[in-house]
């Protein structure tokens, strides 16, 4: 077992790419639309760029209705 299955998920280090996942949009759209908004959570790392996953589940919880949507694919 390594060290950092010791931390909780809600403690863990997070890249874009599963911040997008938890917010239903792509890394790209994180990156240059929902990250440089003053009440998203402050970045632990600029590169790679990484946040602290609890801190996003709150952002999201609290900013539901403020996510942009994601863009439908397939049709």
């Amino acid at each position: 077992m390594s060290a950092a299955e010791n931390i909780p998920w809600e403690l863990r280090a997070i890249g874009a790419e599963e911040v997008g996942a938890l917010l239903g949009l792509a890394a790209r759209t994180v990156l240059e639309t929902v990250a440089c908004r003053p009440d998203f959570p402050i970045r632990l790392t600029m590169r790679p760029a990484t946040w602290v996953a609890g801190e996003i589940l709150e952002w999201r919880n609290a900013n539901r209705a403020g996510i942009p949507k994601g863009r439908r694919r397939g049709k």
